[in-house]
């Protein structure tokens, strides 16, 4: 993805970065109280989110920050969480998707229901102790004092790029050939990642656009990578399990819904952005001075 430059630019600015930084650290907190009262759907995504918007501040924080010990531990912590939630909520999907794949009228998800649960229990268990670690951790600080606005400048243009480059290198790649399932899911990443970048300080009035427009691209290809990943996660579990008929069954009607899902994924690509020059993936984002 190019990172050329578009209209005026500048460096970042400190005080917006760390208040950035303290607004998603403050976002975790919160959203531990939620999760550790009451770990339902919405509040494993919530948690979710905070954490990967926790993470893309740490990245971008000079490495003398980053290796702050109370920073670290805190970081550290959080992504186990994030880790095992994502667990959790592969199982809550490939459970639905199984239901409404399941020829028998989704009876049940027809393939180890019962240790699929208690599985699923378990992890839960498990992540929330480490919710509960996480809490009696203390929340770190960030001091401004100990960042300059040209190092941070210099490190946010390089995740941009880094990030941006790969999924302008593997766009072309997925297009072309369906069976790329580890290609499509880090180029999913990619798209949160930088998506959660450009969201985390303004970038001013002449790029303000752009900037939008890419967001919103970002988020339309990370909803139809995740839909295709779903079905993936699911045939990966279906194909682990003791074969039986009836499990083959559900996982041809999940392969279907899979083409189905790259299908919209492939429409979406010609029709928006390979064919579309004013396309903010084909045009780029707006670069920091240094």
């Amino acid at each position: 993805m190019s990172t050329q430059h578009s209209g005026q630019t500048a460096k970042i600015d400190v005080n917006e970065f760390v208040n950035a930084c303290k607004r998603n650290i403050s976002r975790v907190s919160n959203k531990l109280n939620d999760y550790i009262t009451n770990p339902d759907e919405k509040n494993i995504h919530d948690i979710r989110t905070s954490i990967r918007r926790l993470d893309v501040c740490y990245k971008t924080l000079p490495k003398k920050i980053r290796n702050k010990k109370q920073v670290k531990t805190y970081v550290d912590k959080s992504r186990d969480l994030f880790k095992i939630n994502s667990q959790i909520r592969d199982f809550d999907v490939i459970t639905d998707l199984i239901r409404k794949n399941n020829p028998e009228n989704g009876n049940g998800n027809g393939v180890g229901h019962t240790k699929f649960e208690n599985r699923r229990a378990s992890k839960l268990k498990e992540s929330k102790v480490v919710a509960v670690g996480l809490r009696k951790l203390s929340v770190p600080n960030v001091d401004k004092g100990n960042i300059t606005a040209r190092k941070l400048t210099k490190r946010y243009n390089k995740l941009i790029s880094n990030f941006g480059s790969r999924i302008q290198l593997t766009l072309p790649l997925v297009m072309t050939d369906a069976d790329k399932v580890n290609e499509l899911h880090e180029m999913r990443k990619d798209c949160k990642k930088l998506r959660y970048l450009l969201e985390l300080v303004p970038y001013g009035k002449s790029s303000d656009k752009n900037v939008s427009k890419l967001e919103e691209e970002l988020e339309n290809m990370q909803d139809l990578l995740g839909a295709i990943h779903d079905c993936d996660a699911t045939v990966a579990y279906l194909k682990r399990q003791t074969k039986r008929q009836r499990q083959n069954d559900i996982i041809e009607y999940i392969v279907q819904e899979r083409k189905r899902r790259y299908q919209d994924f492939l429409i979406h690509c010609k029709s928006d952005i390979t064919n579309n020059q004013d396309s903010p993936i084909l045009l780029g984002i707006p670069r920091r001075s240094n």
